[in-house]
């Protein structure tokens, strides 16, 4: 009764199985990079050989990444790489990768022996190598990198200048295939170090017999920590570990050759991990792009001495006496460092408060400039009262007022008899003084609502707002006589004066100053020193 539904579901489970066995159709812009560790996922140096391809590659949208770790830390034998084979193969038959990228000696080892057979002429980036030399690769094709540069003797010399009185460095060392090569690294500098400095190895030694060698250690030791990752059982610690159980058992300083800085040595002239990632990857993406790998060649990574300050204070090492351009670990932040943030915000704030207060100077200034360039343009320069061009400015709305309202205007002209006279006889100067106190008091006998305008030469106009005809005439009366009176520079001075208001449906200023021309002169063909009204 239920063979056939039985049946169904394990067809079923077999037909949903094999679609997820399939792999994932990656897009055609997609790339396919397998990463290839070492070691294992935790282990300090791998960790930031990976943090420095993430930093380059999860920046590309076209990357999918693939990362494995081998393990080989833990186990390395024959054996164990043919099983990786397989499990590689059944795990990545379906997969065409664009790239592989390697890091340390094991991985590369794997892909020299097997790349070709998992994943034929893919091309291969390798990355912290320990132990690079030209034959290395065995002549295949595609396969290029970056390998990690060291320099012990430039090490064992900054121990040496650090601590002078130095008589023996204790390299400490693991029977790994990177503990070999440390080991013979520091043997081949021993050749050319100090003859007065003693090299002693603890190579592969037990836990217990390597702490008992670090609680005895002789007066002026130093110690070099070359690599103790697996231990002489097979027992493999993490790199903070094995530093941590080197410095807690030993009384003098602890050095390296590859970056553990941070983790309880002093320092080193080491290579970065993170470069040797980064700078992996970015050749990777040059490969990608289309570069032939042919055109990028192998080579080294920079060094640098670095320093952890913590453990300088601890071992009382002054900062003076390290290299220039030295890199320092956990130093502490200067009161700058600790506040920067507060120190840009408030210099930002700084300049934009001396800026707005620039600014707000420069408005002020240039209002003042622009009102005195406006008072100049509208006044003469000789009298002080306004002139020809504020007359025509601001007449129009007194005019389109009037009319509005039907109230009176009317306008004054007032000439100077015989000025031309006064400058023959007496001069310009005195013309000029003539010209003054005529002015001065035309302006003090006006209301505030009249425009007292001197308009060329002797001539002067007076706009008289609310002020009808005969007003106006009263007024230019009492005008004409105060400047008989008035004897400016004590020369008999008079003026003939035309008055006209007005029209009630408007005219121009050009219409009404005619008329009141027209006036002027009927005045002064009268004889002068009289009113005229249009």
């Amino acid at each position: 009764m239920n063979q056939v539904p039985t049946i169904a579901r394990i067809l079923f489970v077999l037909l949903f199985g094999t679609l997820f066995a399939l792999p994932t159709q990656a897009s055609p812009d997609k790339k396919r990079v397998l990463v290839l560790h070492s070691y294992h996922q935790g282990f300090h140096w791998t960790d930031r050989i990976m943090a420095g391809i993430n930093e380059v590659l999860t920046e590309q949208d076209n990357i999918e990444l693939f990362v494995n770790y081998m393990d080989t830390k833990r186990r390395s034998d024959t054996e164990y790489f043919r099983l990786l084979k397989k499990l590689y193969f059944q795990k990545y038959q379906l997969f065409k990768f664009d790239l592989i990228i390697s890091s340390d000696d094991h991985a590369l080892d794997f892909l020299l022996k097997y790349r070709d057979e998992l994943f034929p002429d893919t091309p291969v980036v390798f990355s912290g190598l320990n132990d690079y030399y030209p034959g290395r690769l065995n002549s295949q094709n595609n396969f290029t990198g970056i390998y990690e540069s060291y320099d012990v003797l430039g090490t064992l010399e900054l121990m040496r200048s650090l601590h002078p009185q130095t008589e023996k460095i204790w390299a400490i060392t693991d029977n790994t295939r990177s503990g070999n090569i440390f080991k013979s690294l520091i043997e081949d500098a021993e050749k050319s170090f100090s003859a007065n400095v003693q090299i002693e190895y603890l190579h592969d030694l037990p836990e217990l017999e390597l702490v008992k060698k670090l609680e005895t250690l002789p007066e002026n030791s130093l110690v070099l920590w070359a690599i103790y990752l697996r231990m002489h059982s097979g027992t493999t610690l993490s790199s903070k570990e094995s530093v941590r159980l080197v410095s807690n058992h030993s009384r003098f300083p602890t050095y390296c050759i590859w970056d553990v800085v941070g983790q309880g040595v002093v320092g080193g002239k080491i290579t970065s991990p993170n470069f040797q990632g980064e700078m992996a990857a970015k050749i990777g993406l040059q490969i990608i792009n289309g570069k032939a790998i042919e055109q990028i060649a192998v080579k080294g990574s920079p060094l640098v001495n670095i320093f952890d300050y913590r453990v300088l204070q601890k071992f009382e090492i002054s900062m003076e006496k390290i290299p220039e351009n030295s890199i320092v670990l956990n130093r502490p932040e200067s009161l700058y460092e600790k506040y920067k943030r507060y120190f840009v915000l408030y210099g930002l704030f700084t300049l934009l408060l001396l800026l707005t207060i620039f600014f707000l100077v420069a408005v002020i200034f240039l209002k003042r400039k622009n009102a005195e360039f406006e008072g100049k343009a509208m006044h003469d320069p000789l009298t002080g009262l306004y002139n020809r061009y504020y007359l025509d400015e601001v007449v129009c709305q007194k005019f389109s007022e009037s009319v509005r309202h039907q109230s009176a205007l009317s306008l004054m002209l007032l000439d100077i008899d015989h000025f031309k006279k006064v400058n023959d006889t007496y001069g310009h100067l005195t013309g000029d003084v003539v010209l003054k106190q005529v002015a001065q008091l035309l302006s003090k006998n006006s209301r505030s609502e009249d425009i007292v305008t001197r308009i060329g030469g002797e001539e002067f106009v007076i706009i008289l707002d609310h002020c009808d005809l005969n007003k106006a005439c009263e007024k230019a009366e009492q005008l004409r006589k105060d400047v008989e009176t008035l004897k400016p520079a004590n020369i008999d001075t008079t003026i003939s004066i035309g008055v006209s208001q007005l029209k009630p449906l408007g005219e121009t200023l050009n219409q009404l100053l005619a008329r009141a021309d027209k006036a002027v002169y009927q005045a002064k063909k009268s004889g002068r020193n009289r009113i005229c009204a249009a």
